[in-house]
């Protein structure tokens, strides 16, 4: 380096090109000299501490999904934010990622962003999952939006701090910065080969105002200049996974820790009446304290074992409250009534009219990992380790327990064993940090399965009435879609409609589409794409029969009625023609199609090839998906993303219930919620779009379509209907 920079002050090896003179004024007062240089190399050194970090004003989008319209680059709204990345004298480049890893593989695609900008040697790239804090912006994870709210953010800040590190080799080198070029972490000067690697540059950079770098001075890549996005980079997290060294939330271990679980009532709407005696619970190996709480009674012990077992010793008095006689029949009635009792439905016209119900029940996430949370509340400092969905709620509701100012909370967010949407809700991060402040020791709460399945906020059920009048040709030419379900909006949640994705994209003189939202005893949230997967298994269930109803192939009618939406039609075509459509099956075998958009931005169609047994046993063996998402940052991770949400569906359709009797939730475990096992898994294919448009979301993207295009192979096969979730062998007699 030293030989580099007398060669740049002498001007003995290297040639001054016009250009370069023509800068000289310029770069004067600019530039700083070999002494000043290494002054600033020393202070990285010595009190940065070998290290530069680098904040800017970036750009991040805001709205439902944070996501473009199909085909347009729009321009996000600016928001202030302080460190995303850091630049070691060893050329290591440290990114943080803001966003939650649920196994979506946000830590690998938005450090990508940011690497992709910044040229970076991907090798030495390391990547930290952030702290909940302002600063990163909204850190929800949720609605599919992470790539999508941060496609602009993570580049930004990456072109910013590439434009940066160019500046400060310019500076250096006495030259122009427009002669400079970078690629995998170093520096070049085009016009004369000089080279830095950024790790040497730290020094000079810091000593740079970067708040001098405008937005007009930084130049985002081209999609053809892609070198990182759009290619099968491994994920940054699986050899941690692997090896075991990966952080889950049941993975936090701290000195002094206890364990604690809590005795719910078992009555959706009951409290705690008394604890008419926990001798029994105290007098259990390793149990330390039994405790009241918000939501129940606390065990708190040396091991979660033992707080089990202390648990299960108890003897505790609830009070049943209002519910005691709910039941999943009075639920249904209620749904029901909110959709007879909606007025103003428009009238059909006067050909053949084809009318269907459809029914969904109540899901429960199921994540494998159970919720939990390790809290430390101190007289000063509550710290917080937590597997969230929502980093800033989490931190928020901390401090409002534990009576401490924000800025004395500090929440790490731990890798997460599956969220679906669960994770989004702070219950779990409110009881430990309650039992924390009264032991005054760290404590970290557990969850059984039992736990989580019982005191869930659950996927809505919903019951909809579909009905259209047809053409002589047999097109639709009215159409009435009202649906009901369960109200969500609560004081911490944005209400979800009930017709969320009950906006059909196909032709139709007249629509009519309302929905109602009832009030009931059990709790609802978000859950994986969550009122779509109810809709969308309504609408493309309904188009298949009206395609049966008019004579008409499903997907033939469906290429007409979506004359006006090439990007589904896109989508419908590529699945057909990778599934064969139309070629023979066996007897008993039969393929179902669906599509949908998700809020008008990813297109997606699923073709699922399906066979009945004599026993009206249902085996899914093939699915198909085509998706255009507009541009892919990860093949692999994109790919994995659909897959996983088709076997989420899958399960949902052929298994998933939560029903209530007697004011409870009747399922408890896996051998009442079954989830869909490895064998039973179907072989998936995945196929997208070439695009180059902004990238919309994927995370929910493949559960809604499942449903609907496994119905419709089931009547394809049989010439039965499936008009009710899960899909039961009763209901094919």
């Amino acid at each position: 380096m030293d030989e580099q920079m007398k060669q740049s002050e002498s001007g003995e090896q290297h040639s001054i090109t016009v250009e370069e003179q023509e800068s000289q004024e310029h770069l004067q007062k600019h530039s700083i000299n070999r002494r000043q240089f290494l002054i600033g190399a020393v202070i990285a050194g010595g009190v940065a501490g070998t290290a530069l970090v680098i904040g800017f004003n970036v750009f991040e989008r805001h709205g439902k999904t944070g996501t473009a319209s199909p085909g347009s680059i729009a321009h996000p709204d600016s928001f202030a934010s302080d460190v995303w990345v850091r630049l070691d004298a060893d050329n290591t480049v440290t990114i943080q990622v803001a966003r939650s890893e649920v196994g979506q593989g946000v830590l690998t695609s938005l450090a990508m962003l940011l690497a992709e900008e910044l040229d970076a040697d991907w090798s030495k790239v390391r990547v930290e999952q952030a702290l909940a804090d302002t600063q990163f912006g909204d850190q929800k994870t949720d609605g599919s939006s992470s790539v999508s709210d941060s496609f602009y953010t993570m580049r930004s800040v990456g072109a910013k701090a590439r434009t940066l590190l160019v500046l400060a080799a310019a500076r250096v080198w006495g030259v122009d910065q427009s002669t400079c070029r970078t690629e995998e972490g170093v520096v070049f000067h085009t016009p004369s080969g000089r080279h830095l690697p950024y790790g040497d540059l730290i020094g000079v950079a810091s000593s740079l105002d970067s708040s001098s770098v405008s937005l007009a001075a930084v130049k985002l890549k081209q999609t053809e200049q892609f070198t990182l996005i759009g290619t099968r980079v491994p994920r940054v997290d699986t050899p941690q996974k692997i090896d075991g060294s990966a952080l889950f939330g049941l993975d936090v271990r701290l000195p002094g820790m206890r364990y604690a679980t809590i005795a719910r009532c078992p009555i959706l709407g009951g409290t705690l009446k008394h604890v008419v005696d926990s001798t029994r619970a105290s007098a259990v190996p390793g149990v330390l304290q039994v405790l009241q709480i918000e939501s129940g009674v606390a065990v708190v012990a040396e091991n979660t074992w033992a707080a089990i077992q202390g648990r299960q010793a108890l003897n505790v008095t609830w009070t049943s409250g209002p519910n005691i006689q709910l039941d999943s029949a009075q639920l249904r009635k209620q749904l029901a009534a909110g959709v007879q009792n909606l007025a103003g439905r428009s009238p059909l016209g006067a050909g053949k009219t084809v009318e269907a119900v459809y029914e969904t029940p109540f899901l429960a996430h199921a994540a494998m990992e159970p919720m939990n949370c390790t809290a430390y509340v101190q007289t000063n400092h509550c710290e917080v380790w937590a597997p969230t969905q929502h980093p800033q709620a989490a931190r928020q509701v901390a401090s409002n327990v534990s009576g401490l100012p924000l800025t004395a909370v500090t929440l790490h967010v731990t890798l997460i064993g599956g969220g679906f949407g669960r994770r989004v809700e702070t219950d779990f991060v409110v009881e430990a940090v309650q039992i924390s402040s009264a032991i005054g020791a760290p404590v970290k709460v557990v969850w059984t399965r039992e736990d989580d399945l019982e005191h869930d906020f659950y996927r809505p059920a919903s019951y909809q009435e579909l009905r259209a009048s047809l053409t002589a040709q047999g097109l639709p030419d009215a159409w009435t879609h009202i649906a009901a379900t369960q109200d969500t909006d609560r004081d911490d949640h944005q209400a979800q409609p009930a017709t969320d994705g009950a906006d059909m994209p196909y032709n139709s003189a007249i629509k009519h589409i309302s929905g109602s939202q009832i009030s009931s005893a059990v709790p609802a949230g978000i859950w994986r794409s969550s009122n779509y997967s109810n809709t969308i298994f309504a609408v493309e269930s309904f188009v298949d029969e009206i395609a049966a109803a008019g004579g008409i192939d499903p997907y033939h009618l469906r290429m007409q009625l979506l004359s006006n939406n090439p990007r589904l039609q896109r989508v419908v075509q590529l699945a057909a023609s990778k599934a064969g459509w139309g070629t023979p099956l066996s007897a008993g075998w039969g393929r179902g199609m669906a599509c949908y958009a998700y809020f008008s931005s990813t297109a997606v169609a699923e073709v699922a090839e399906v066979s009945v047994a004599s026993d009206n046993s249902v085996r899914v063996h093939r699915v198909v998906c085509a998706v255009d998402c507009g541009l892919v940052v990860n093949p692999t991770i994109a790919e994995a993303q659909i897959e996983g949400g088709v076997v989420y569906g899958l399960t949902a359709a052929l298994k998933g219930e939560i029903t209530v009797a007697n004011g409870q939730i009747q399922q408890h475990n896996f051998q009442d919620y079954p989830l869909l096992r490895m064998n039973e898994t179907p072989t998936i294919e995945v196929y997208f779009v070439p695009g180059t448009e902004s990238p919309t979301g994927l995370g929910e993207l493949g559960v809604p379509a499942i449903a609907p295009a496994v119905a419709n192979a089931i009547f394809a096969a049989t010439g039965r209907r499936i008009r009710r979730l899960p899909i039961q062998a009763a209901d094919l007699r």
